[in-house]
């Protein structure tokens, strides 16, 4: 059975008793679920579909997963220890990704907080400040040709090439269709060509009626967008979150799942494509058209995601050096991966790739930036579960990828969360003390790394965080700290941790702290992505002064405040004005190659001339990122504008 698909609240049977299997019924909402025993929680919460948050992959090691078994049994791990005390383990609070039902039938309580919330925040839309030439790979040609005559006796295919005046590759089931169609409709109707492929004659005059999809297939999140190839017009946007979340939070543990157990595969490819099809379904509903006259579909994703949508193992990216299948892009039947709800005979285009983990949505975003075009140095920055990094500098291209989702994600951030409603997402000083914006304008129930980055931005211009990253206790506060935020201070066995939200105040009757390891982890992904762009500058010749402009591209790098990411160093100390968001850059360059052959002879030459580093191979890599666990000097990095 499909762990995404099932069949909610299947009876308990005797022989499903007989079998080894427990009913576990999921709280609140009643969704229960068959399983046999020794099933992960996580994976009973799965088939009920209901997914819960696991950022560190399912290894235990985040605590973001808690659930509490009012009735079964379900032992606790030693991971479980590490997370919650003896009195509430005695109380059935466990991880839902450590802990199994054993026997018999289980009630499971899921917190709001633990759950994935669907509700995200999904950048669908991007900067467009270049001309692209409109010169689509899908094309019609309504033609009438004359019938056969002993004068004229060209065979069908010839026929139709002399109408439309180029050459044509037909697949067999086309040929087999050929003759009979040309027949029936008098010699008349509408090619449909992809390059030189003949997809179809269809009867009548439909040419104004052709459309492709373009997507950004990202690891958390998956954006379409329908385009009419008739003249380019932007028809339609849908997204949803990418249902492999529920199977491993980021690439890292989706590798490790399909080396692991290689039947993975199967599941993890099966997920994304379901949600490709209803993804197209929502598209095509919005038009109000039919499914068979979308041609061709574009995708644009990181190296891992475009191997599992293929359903092509990505375990050889776990291993050092790190190698893709393929680095040239990419083009099959769309139906050949499961693509159904698309024209029987469409078209299939992925991206091509650079390096192991910096792939076809980087290649996008240079595509839709027009990045090696760039006249002064310029950076692509798009932080998302990873970091992937672009330098153009005099007509090269410097790429790598750094591995710093965890805490902007709100893994290993004890009140951390995604960008979905009740997350915490702005913070700023005013009249003396904190304010805060929450989506969905309801009571918090934690904060997301955008809100992360300005608490410890503002904490830093206060002199409560230390440059090296130390939380002080109220003793050794300057006498400059407002009275309010000296209150929010308090001291646990010689640690210091901020109170953002008081219980009373939040939605979950739970305190929002920062707490000192907080703020190291913030630390430890903002030195990566500090270090990445160094050894980028390094290897072009350049000093961070000599950087022009910054570009910000993605979800997370769309939302977040400059002032307060050059604060915490996660961007370079240049002003305001250099530093641009540029949106959803990887649906935009999907766009682009949908509506213009150009653009794709234009990505496969920039991921051919780009120069991959390998950081985990450079050794200047360690030093750089100890040297930028240091939150910078604040008079260089702090600006106030923007």
């Amino acid at each position: 059975m499909n762990k995404l698909n099932p069949a909610f609240g299947s009876p308990h049977s005797p022989a499903a008793a007989a079998a080894g299997e427990c009913r576990v019924t999921f709280e609140p909402g009643g969704r229960a679920v068959q399983v046999l025993a020794g099933t992960l929680l996580i994976e009973a919460a799965a088939r009920a579909g209901l997914i819960v948050q696991t950022p560190c992959g399912g290894k235990g090691s985040c605590g973001k997963c808690a659930v509490r078994v009012t009735t079964g049994e379900c032992p606790p791990r030693a991971a479980c220890a590490a997370h919650f005390s003896a009195a509430r383990l005695r109380a059935g609070w466990r991880l839902a990704c450590q802990a199994r039902v054993m026997a018999g039938d289980a009630m499971v309580e899921i917190p709001e907080k633990s759950m994935f919330d669907r509700r995200s925040k999904i950048l669908t839309t991007g900067s467009r400040n270049r001309k692209v030439a409109f010169k689509p790979t899908v094309w019609k040609q309504y033609v009438e040709l004359p019938a056969p005559t002993q004068a004229d006796d060209l065979p069908d295919l010839q026929r139709l090439e002399r109408a439309v005046g180029q050459p044509l590759h037909a697949t067999l089931p086309v040929l087999r269709m050929l003759p009979e169609r040309l027949r029936h409709e008098r010699f008349a109707g509408t090619a449909v060509i992809c390059g030189e492929r003949l997809l179809d004659v269809e009867p009548g005059n439909s040419s104004l009626s052709c459309f492709g999809a373009a997507f950004d297939l990202g690891t958390t999140t998956i954006v379409g967008m329908l385009v009419n190839l008739y003249d380019g017009c932007e028809v339609a946007v849908s997204a949803t979150l990418n249902p492999q979340v529920a199977l491993g939070d980021d690439v890292i543990s989706r590798i490790g799942r399909v080396r692991d157990n290689p039947a993975a595969l199967e599941e993890l490819r099966a997920a994304v494509i379901q949600t490709f099809n209803h993804l197209l379904q929502d598209l095509i509903e919005q038009a109000g058209m039919d499914s068979g006259l979308i041609y061709e579909v574009t995708v644009a994703g990181n190296t891992t995601m475009q191997q599992l949508f293929c359903g092509i193992s990505p375990a050889a990216l776990g291993e050092v050096p790190f190698p893709a299948v393929c680095r040239r892009a990419l083009m099959f039947e769309a139906q050949d991966v499961g693509l159904v709800a698309a024209n029987p005979r469409a078209r299939l285009y992925l991206f091509p790739v650079i390096g192991g983990f910096v792939g076809g949505d980087t290649v996008a975003g240079m595509l839709a930036t027009d990045l090696a075009a760039s006249s002064a140095p310029t950076l692509l920055v798009d932080i998302g579960t990873n970091g992937e990094l672009v330098l153009a500098h005099a007509g090269k291209l410097f790429a790598c990828s750094t591995a710093a989702g965890p805490a902007f994600e709100g893994a290993r951030i004890s009140a951390g969360m995604r960008a979905t409603e009740g997350a915490i997402e702005k913070i700023v000083m005013a009249d003396g003390d904190l304010c805060f914006n929450v989506i969905g304008e309801s009571r918090p129930v934690g904060l997301c790394g955008t809100a992360l980055i300005d608490l410890v931005a503002e904490l830093l211009r206060l002199g409560v965080i230390e440059d090296t990253g130390r939380l002080l206790p109220p003793d050794e506060l300057p006498s400059s700290v407002p009275a309010a935020i000296r209150a929010r201070l308090y001291v646990t066995d010689g640690r210091a941790d901020f109170l953002l939200v008081p219980a009373d105040a939040s939605r979950t009757g739970e305190p929002i702290w920062l707490r000192q390891r907080d703020v190291r982890e913030l630390q430890l992904a903002t030195a990566a992505i500090r270090a990445g762009i160094l050894i980028l500058l390094k290897q072009a010749g350049l000093t961070p002064e000599q950087l022009d402009t910054v570009l910000l591209a993605g979800g997370f790098g769309n939302f977040i405040r400059r002032n307060n990411a050059r604060r915490i160093g996660l961007l370079p100390a240049i002003s305001s004005e250099r530093i641009r968001f540029v949106g959803n850059t990887s649906l935009m360059g999907a766009r682009d190659v949908l509506i213009s052959k150009e653009e794709r002879v234009k990505a496969e030459a920039l991921a051919a001339r780009t120069h991959h580093l390998d950081l985990s191979l450079d050794p200047e890599f360690q030093v750089e990122f100890s040297n930028a666990m240091l939150f910078p000097d604040g008079d260089a990095h702090d600006c106030t504008l923007g």
